[in-house]
Parts: C-alpha cells; sequence; structure tokens
C-alpha cells in the first residue's frame, strides 16, 4: 500500500517492501537490456570500430565451427551459451590464421569485455566468468616463442599490410621531408605536414583534425583534441615548425578558420575548405616517404622517429615524454627511453 507522507510541505510516497522489491527488480532488467548500450557510449569512436570488428572476426570464427550468432555487438542475449572454452579455441585459432600475436590479444580481450558484459546482464552464468579469468594473452617474451614456432610450421605470423616494427628514419631523412623540394602551394603543405608529424609527434587523427583555430600566432602555441585519449593537449611551436606553419598561414591557408592542412588537386594547387583526410594523409606521408628512399612510410613511423629522439634525450623525463606524445601510461612512454648507458651505469657495487 502507498502511503503519503508530509515533511516540510513535500508529498513522499512511502511504498511498501513488496513494492520495492518489484522496483528494483524492474530497474534491474531494465539495466541488464542496456548493460551494451551504457558501456558503449561512454567508449570513443575509434575503440568502437575495432570492438566490432574484433566481435566481427568471433562471430566469423563461429560460423565456422558451424555455429550461428546474432548481432554480439548490441545483443547481450547473443551470448547465451559462449563459453571460456570457445573463446580459449578462438585464441589458438587466430594464431592458425596468421594473426599476430598483438591483434590476437586485442580480440580475445574485446570477446572477454562482451563476455564479461553479458555477465552483468544476467546472461552468462558467474562460473564462466570465473574459468575466463584464467585466460590470459601472451606475453613479449610468449609473442616471440610463439612467431618462432609458428615460422617453423610455415604459419604467417601477420596479416595484411601493417608492419610489426616501425621504419627507421636517420637525421639525414627527416632534414629531407621538412625541406620544401619545389615552390608550389601543395610543397610547402607537405613539409608543414611531416614537420607536425615528425617534430610535435601527432596522430594521424589529431593532425586531420587540425584547424586554424588551434593555433595561436601570438603565444605561438598549437592547442588540439586527441580523440584516442579524450584530451586537450597544448604544444608550444618553435624552429622549423613555426617557421614553417607561419608561412603557411601567410601565404598558402590565408582563412580565419576551417581546416588548416588543405587537400590539394593534381596541378599541386590547395582546394580551398577542403581538409585531408586520414587516408590522403597516409598515402601522401608514404609518397614523400618514397622521394627521400624509405619504403613504405607512415605516419606513425613519424611519431616513433620523434618518440624515440625526444626518449634519447636524458634531460627529457618520462612525465615530459608522456605529455609530449598523449599517452595515458607510462608504459607507452618508456618504450621510446634509450638513453645509450649501460644497464648497470647506476649501481656500482663498490667496484668504482
Amino acid at each position: 500500500m502507498k502511503k503519503k507522507i508530509k515533511q516540510k510541505g513535500i508529498a513522499i510516497v512511502s511504498l511498501s517492501q513488496k513494492q520495492i522489491v518489484e522496483f528494483g527488480r524492474q530497474a534491474n532488467a531494465a539495466a541488464e537490456r542496456a548493460t551494451f548500450a551504457t558501456y558503449q557510449n561512454r567508449r570513443p569512436i575509434n575503440t568502437q570500430r575495432s570492438q566490432r570488428a574484433a566481435l566481427s572476426l568471433f562471430a566469423q570464427f563461429m560460423r565456422g565451427a558451424g555455429i550461428g550468432v546474432p548481432d554480439l555487438y548490441a545483443n547481450p542475449r547473443a551470448w547465451q551459451g559462449i563459453t571460456w572454452g570457445l573463446v580459449q579455441t578462438f585464441q589458438a585459432w587466430l594464431l592458425q590464421h596468421g594473426y599476430s600475436v598483438k591483434t590476437t590479444n586485442d580480440r580475445v580481450s574485446t570477446v572477454k569485455v562482451y563476455m564479461s558484459l553479458a555477465n552483468a546482464a544476467g546472461v552468462i552464468p558467474d562460473g564462466e566468468i570465473i574459468r575466463l579469468r584464467a585466460l590470459r594473452g601472451f606475453t613479449r617474451k610468449e609473442s616471440i616463442d610463439q612467431d618462432s614456432k609458428r615460422e617453423k610450421q610455415g604459419v604467417a605470423t601477420r596479416l595484411g599490410a601493417k608492419k610489426g616494427t616501425a621504419t627507421t628514419i636517420t637525421e639525414e631523412q627527416a632534414r629531407a621531408l621538412c625541406k620544401v623540394r619545389n615552390e608550389t602551394p601543395q610543397a610547402r603543405r607537405d613539409v608543414l605536414l611531416m614537420c607536425l608529424l615528425l617534430d610535435h609527434g601527432l596522430r594521424v587523427s589529431e593532425v586531420a583534425d587540425l584547424r586554424i583555430e588551434n593555433i595561436d600566432r601570438e603565444t605561438r602555441q598549437m592547442t588540439f583534441y586527441r580523440c584516442k585519449t579524450g584530451k586537450t593537449s597544448r604544444h608550444n611551436l618553435r624552429g622549423r615548425a613555426w617557421r614553417l606553419l607561419d608561412e603557411y598561414l601567410s601565404h598558402e591557408n590565408q582563412t580565419q578558420s576551417g581546416v588548416l592542412l588543405l587537400a590539394s588537386s593534381k596541378s599541386g594547387m590547395l582546394i580551398p575548405g577542403k581538409g585531408l583526410t586520414t587516408r590522403a594523409i597516409c598515402e601522401r606521408v608514404n609518397q614523400l616517404g618514397r622521394a627521400v628512399g624509405i619504403d613504405n612510410l607512415s605516419p606513425h613511423d613519424c611519431r616513433h622517429y620523434g618518440a624515440t629522439k625526444a626518449g634519447s634525450d636524458p634531460n627529457v623525463s618520462l612525465a615530459a615524454l608522456m605529455s609530449w606524445g598523449g599517452w595515458d601510461s607510462p608504459q607507452s612512454a618508456a618504450r621510446y627511453i634509450n638513453r645509450g648507458q649501460a644497464d648497470n651505469d647506476g649501481v656500482s657495487l663498490g667496484m668504482d
């Protein structure tokens, strides 16, 4: 029975214990139905795209075993009957089909996340999740061993054109990439593009998203959004980066707002109002790389070059490197730290 109680002029409805139980049950049911959507709405667009790809691959694996599944990305009920053993078999299937160990780790990790969400939605029992936790990704040492075994068995260790390691860029090549080769608007845009990738380590999406409004010419600063981490960064513009940007804004793109790096026509002229896409940037970087003797150059190779150069400077701290590259974790930035010293330089044990 509902009872109305007045407190400070406000009518409060008091529910019976039975009504509270029913209300809670309905709230749980609604939350279970929305489990996937609630989780996905908090993920960046790139993460959502990657997860869709992972679950599509898992569905392909299931179909190959004669098991058809509904939409694993949107429907918690589609996970009914999925067990930890199937996920373990999926992990082995990925390796057998030539996927890289990193891709295998990433895809299995996504499946585990959605199994846990399906568990929260009341679809998968707790016992499966407990056993699923024992299924772990491959460590760096295990990755090397797995690739060695697969090579001996004649199994591919990587699919597609994505590289396992970054392409090396020398100092001479980096200078050549940031030097105007011919006096065309496209060439001046290209050197600015390369400078932002090499000296500032921007990701390809960050470069494509740059707008003129992101540049403060008075303070010589660039403020930009990192869609991968959801953070906003601010970089000081110095040396060749500032010189090339100032020249570009003074002659090639004089508008007060809009995209910074303009697309170009075959004649080398820039197209007002039309920006470079991430795909166009990747293709252009590849072309510019070939012009200075680098095959298969990518924007991430340029970011790797800048991070490695900064990480080799003894005056650059780990925290500073993290801020420069926009990394959330110290582990991501620490990969680039190479001071050039011996492993025991900091420990003498009385030998000196």
